[in-house]
């Protein structure tokens, strides 16, 4: 009988997903995962990236008292990534990035299935109610990327804020730092902006991005609160070579700076944090898209 039960949840809770195409990776939080789960191999992400030195995930996240995201319905619940002075990452075998303020989920070993064929990253993001622990839209802001394997540069990035003169795009004389600083801004490989929208203070943004290895073609879908992902650009020309790892969270940049990850003014007592939900990447090789 209990096997019946657990058979009829688990049906009754794929009947009122949005979710229909095959799941490559999953960073979808139950309900019943503590936050001491982040810290141990039971997680979805890399319990030992990329965080502050000395620091746990279980000491970052919390779990926020606001509503799933259309895509944890029924059974996911929200996670908010958090920054502070102590979020200063230091890579293996290197030097503090004293630039940065960064806490990023990761998502992916750079190598497995999510890097071949025709894949979907999904995340949904939203404000902290308390306007205090918002983004400081002074700094520009990078909270969810897909950073190649040699750490040169990212397939896609979602960035916020005002964008320093060093991210302009490459192989061009075309600047950014002159994008409105509230609005969220898409990049491509190339550091072009490919797609803006603005930051809503209140309720779910989801976004989507489609990436064909084989084509190298990139593709954005968004809508908010409750609504169905709508494409808000053509099938693009990207290069998407070289395998990478999917973050989410948040990474503050400073300003006033010159080498961007070693230097530059961050200012005292932060205490800022980024809420998520319907973190997944599927498997689109069949034209399937979840909305």
């Amino acid at each position: 009988m209990a096997i019946l039960t657990a058979r009829f949840v688990a049906a009754l809770a794929a009947a009122f997903s949005a979710i229909i195409c095959p799941i490559t990776l999953d960073g979808r939080v139950s309900q019943n995962t503590t936050l001491e789960t982040f810290d141990t191999a039971a997680s979805s992400f890399n319990p030992g990236y990329t965080k502050g030195q000395n620091l746990t995930w279980s000491q970052i996240l919390k779990f926020p008292p606001v509503s799933s995201s259309r895509f944890d319905i029924p059974a996911k619940k929200a996670l908010e990534v958090t920054i502070s002075d102590a979020s200063i990452f230091v890579p293996g075998g290197g030097q503090k990035q004293l630039g940065f303020r960064r806490a990023g989920l990761l998502l992916g070993n750079g190598s497995d299935a999510s890097n071949i064929g025709v894949q979907t990253y999904h995340w949904s993001v939203m404000q902290p109610e308390d306007k205090k622990r918002r983004m400081n839209l002074t700094h520009e802001y990078m909270n969810v990327w897909h950073e190649t394997n040699d750490y040169s540069s990212n397939h896609f990035s979602l960035n916020a804020g005002v964008m320093l003169e060093q991210d302009k795009p490459k192989g061009g004389n075309v600047t950014t730092t002159g994008l409105d600083k509230r609005l969220w801004k898409v990049l491509d490989r190339k550091n072009n902006v490919i797609w803006t929208t603005r930051i809503e203070w209140d309720g779910w943004q989801h976004f989507a991005v489609k990436i064909d290895y084989e084509k190298n073609t990139i593709q954005v879908f968004y809508s908010t609160r409750n609504d169905r992902l709508q494409a808000v650009t053509e099938v693009l020309p990207n290069d998407n070579t070289g395998g990478g790892q999917y973050q989410i969270g948040v990474l503050k940049k400073p300003t006033e700076t010159v080498t961007v990850v070693n230097d530059g003014y961050q200012e005292s007592n932060i205490d800022e944090g980024q809420i998520y939900g319907g973190i997944f990447i599927e498997n689109s090789g069949q034209g399937c898209i979840s909305k």
